[in-house]
């Protein structure tokens, strides 16, 4: 699976910068382009999506594939603690906590008409938007697309479930399959001894954005499912 990556943003939650993330570059949040009053009702999870996705896109209309591995779950939990109290739920809440509303909301908001997907498959989400992303590419049903993944770190009630470090992200990249003498990226599995045990590794969609910061020759990415070998081509 071979790609290239045009077009980079990433965000992380400023009190989460951990080690292992100071190749990162660091951006404040910028929403200047959303009117105040449909800022106000953004959570914070929504806000980090539109920024990336704006940052690499600005107002070109490009096919999307978004992915996340748990979804806006703060909002989701929220929900939840209101029917557990037989409180009555917010239509307005309800409808942003949906897997797709992250960038159903951009494409309204950015006046976006091209096709969307959103996916979701654990903890290697990122991946599996990343092979539909090339498949998206590779039949020409476009000819760029962007991959906009964005996960939140665990409510704490869920915490004990984490098998990996819990960190606000986001980060959102415009993909194209690659011309003739020109840099690019390849991605393919490699054997793995998969392991049930929490980890304190990063989420693979943050390793894959040191990755692509650093741009080193061979970097390992993996989970305690599986493991990928991304591999940087110089052109």
């Amino acid at each position: 699976m071979e790609f290239v990556v045009d077009n980079f943003s990433v965000w992380i939650a400023p009190e989460q910068q951990i080690s292992g993330l100071e190749s990162l570059p660091y951006q404040d949040l910028d929403l200047s382009w959303v009117a105040p009053m449909q800022r106000r009702r953004l959570s914070p999870f929504m806000k980090m999506a539109l920024h990336c996705m704006r940052k690499v896109v600005g107002e070109q209309p490009l096919a999307i594939n978004f992915s996340s591995r748990h979804g806006d779950l703060p909002k989701t939990a929220g929900l939840l603690d209101a029917i557990c109290i037989q409180d009555t739920l917010s239509p307005t809440a309800f409808g942003l906590s949906v897997h797709n509303a992250a960038v159903g909301i951009f494409s309204i908001l950015n006046n976006n008409t091209a096709p969307m997907n959103a996916i979701a498959c654990g903890n290697d989400s990122i991946i599996s938007a990343l092979i539909d992303s090339y498949a998206r590419l590779h039949t020409k049903q476009c000819d760029q697309l962007m991959l906009c993944h964005v996960d939140s770190a665990l409510p704490v009630e869920y915490q004990c479930f984490a098998d990996e470090l819990q960190v606000d992200h986001s980060l959102a990249l415009s993909l194209r399959l690659a011309k003739s003498g020109e840099g690019y990226f390849s991605l393919q599995p490699i054997n793995f001894e998969p392991t049930t045990e929490p980890s304190e590794l990063l989420p693979i969609s943050i390793q894959f954005a040191i990755a692509l910061c650093n741009k080193a020759p061979k970097t390992t990415l993996f989970n305690n499912q599986r493991a990928w070998m991304l591999t940087f081509h110089a052109g």
